[in-house]
């Protein structure tokens, strides 16, 4: 199929099709510095190299890739998904350019943490979520934007993480018991409560169009109450996990939870409508859910896995892979193309569930190869897959729509 490029003559920067819709920028930017965010801890952990950092390099590492890499990956989706949902004006041009800077003012402060005020640093990154929320709220306020309350609640929840993050920084003391790798860890579980939102809105779309395409005819049947349930227990898990981490009740808990998810997961189209790779990926992103949630559930509940199983599971494993599903069917539908993804997203996929595979198993099992196998070869995998992932979608992302439509 040929696709149409429509030329602006304006002359304008602003005017570019890489601003011309949130998903644009920041799918892009997302996907470029999800290897660079991992360079200094893997440097100083395989002790190559150690940058002058304001934190210790686990938190610094987590700190970017929840809140550089998943955060413009989050905006990126939000600014798409709720001019669909709620019918309201879309940033573009200027606007989300402005917003871009200060994501990349963000990084920049970070990567020089040693030399800049902490509190300049929180003040900066806290700005940008929040402008997001500033953003959504007429939207989520609106008559048709109202159903979608729970992703602006479950957004301000991850927005009072990070910012619990940094007041654990500047006052160490100020909530006793709680570290920041406590924060993080919850920041974690609270986009696995956005993956469960939103699938309940993206499956439904993308099973229809899988049973479509294997001559299945109506849509695929999910219940209501079921996702509820998934949602529900879900949010209660976060709540005891950040309460009583490690806890037997909070081991419990995620075990519900896990039950939940996959009792969920199985009215999704299997068989043959399975094959299609954007239905695919988001069932994996489910099933590392599923996995890493029995696996929190089982180490708080014996002493037979450490503390800190199912924890890779859900980050690289349930959130990288839903992160990668979102950016390869919102990169095709939104640029007026069909959901017929590049062969190379099959490799991406392939490198995706190799990292999420190696940072889960080999702590447990090869923990005497952990440096190589544990870390060196998952950080190989993970950079292939987001570079696998630009090299698919770079010019859709650069270029203006397919279809001759704006956007």
């Amino acid at each position: 199929m040929r696709e149409t490029i429509v030329v602006n003559n304006s002359g304008s920067m602003f005017d570019h099709p890489w601003l011309a819709y949130g998903f644009r920028p920041f799918f892009l930017l997302s996907a470029l510095y999800a290897p660079v965010a991992l360079i200094p801890w893997v440097g100083a952990l395989l002790q190559q190299f150690t940058l002058p950092m304001a934190l210790p390099p686990v938190a610094w590492h987590g700190h970017e890739m929840l809140f550089g890499f998943a955060s413009a990956a989050l905006v990126g989706f939000v600014l798409t998904a709720l001019p669909s949902w709620a019918d309201v004006p879309h940033l573009a041009g200027r606007k989300l350019a402005a917003l871009v800077l200060l994501w990349l003012a963000g990084r920049v402060l970070f990567w020089l943490s040693a030399f800049v005020p902490t509190s300049v640093i929180a003040l900066v990154n806290l700005a940008f979520p929040v402008i997001l929320i500033v953003w959504a709220v007429p939207a989520l306020l609106s008559a048709s934007g109202r159903r979608h309350l729970s992703i602006g609640f479950t957004l301000t929840g991850y927005i009072l993480v990070q910012a619990l993050f940094y007041l654990v920084w500047l006052w160490p003391d100020a909530l006793t018991g709680v570290s920041q790798i406590d924060l993080l860890n919850t920041a974690v579980n609270v986009l696995l409560i956005l993956i469960a939102l939103t699938a309940s809105r993206i499956v439904r779309v993308v099973a229809m169009a899988a049973r479509k395409e294997v001559g299945l005819s109506g849509p695929a049947r999910l219940t209501p109450a079921r996702e509820h349930l998934a949602v529900a227990v879900l949010v209660l898990f976060v709540i005891a996990d950040f309460l009583a981490p490690g806890h037997g009740v909070t081991g419990w808990i995620a075990l519900a939870a896990a039950a939940a998810q996959a009792d969920r997961l199985s009215e999704w189209p299997w068989g043959k409508a399975m094959g299609r790779l954007y239905l695919l990926l988001l069932t994996l992103a489910y099933t590392w859910m599923v996995v890493g949630l029995a696996m929190v559930g089982i180490a708080a509940l014996t002493d037979s896995l450490p503390s800190y199983t199912g924890r890779h599971t859900l980050s690289a494993g349930a959130m990288g892979t839903a992160i990668l599903a979102v950016f390869c069917i919102a990169g095709l539908r939104h640029t007026g193309r069909s959901l017929i993804l590049p062969r190379v997203i099959w490799a991406a996929l392939i490198s995706l569930f190799a990292t999420a595979a190696l940072r889960t198993l080999v702590p447990l099992l090869w923990p005497q190869n952990y440096l190589l196998a544990g870390v060196g070869l998952p950080f190989l995998f993970w950079a292939a897959t987001y570079l696998l992932y630009l090299l698919g979608y770079v010019r859709f992302l650069m270029t203006a729509r397919a279809d001759g439509l704006p956007g």
